[in-house]
């Protein structure tokens, strides 16, 4: 519920637990980050770079090993690359986009983005790319006007719902022009799944 805080349920679990059956405890997640690090050394091994992270980048700490985002193949012959680390803590979010100090320099930072072919974008409603990589236009998912989702106001003047349709909105798809929200799995428009593939966010993750 977006007016009550995890730390607050948490810190009175004893009140709730009984509301929940089959509960023993209740505890808060860990802030993890997925974070791409460009530029490492391929002549350096997993067990280096998670050692040299950790030891130079005061408040680091790394829930496993580092993964290089690309294949052994596609790595041959090349002098760096990109590894994979995700980090938790509290400070998670404070690596993103900042240069980490390993093997005496710096190395530039992005968030990890994953995505595949059938996701689809909060902001463009299209698919096959990420919202914060996104440089379409925007378009509401429930009338295709040409303003951001959370800009959906009712069209009439004596109804106060905002960022959701109400009784008066007419759905309407952007991408096929249906009388229906845009992120309907029934949409014409919608990338069929192939039956070897898996769905959106268990494929091989990318990145651009």
């Amino acid at each position: 519920m977006e007016s009550i805080k995890a730390s607050s349920l948490n810190s009175r679990v004893g009140t709730f637990l009984h509301l929940i059956p089959g509960t023993i405890s209740v505890h808060l997640d860990t802030p993890v980050s997925h974070v791409l690090v460009h530029g490492i050394p391929t002549s350096k091994s997993l067990a280096e770079i998670a050692t040299e992270l950790t030891a130079f980048n005061i408040g680091l700490s790394l829930t496993g090993q580092p993964r290089w985002l690309t294949t052994d193949d596609t790595r041959a012959g090349k002098t760096a690359s990109t590894v994979v680390i995700s980090i938790t803590g509290p400070r998670a979010s404070d690596y993103v986009r900042k240069r980490l100090a390993v093997f005496s320099t710096t190395y530039r930072t992005e968030r990890y983005l994953r995505f595949n072919s059938h996701t689809q974008c909060s902001k463009c409603q299209g698919y096959g790319h990420h919202n914060n990589r996104c440089t379409n236009p925007a378009s509401c998912r429930w009338c295709a006007s040409p303003h951001p989702t959370g800009n959906h106001t009712c069209p009439t003047a004596t109804c106060r719902i905002r960022d959701r349709p109400c009784n008066h909105t007419v759905l309407r798809c952007v991408n096929c022009q249906g009388p229906h929200d845009a992120h309907t799995a029934q949409c014409p428009s919608h990338p069929k799944i192939p039956q070897n593939e898996k769905p959106d966010g268990d494929e091989e993750e990318m990145t651009t």
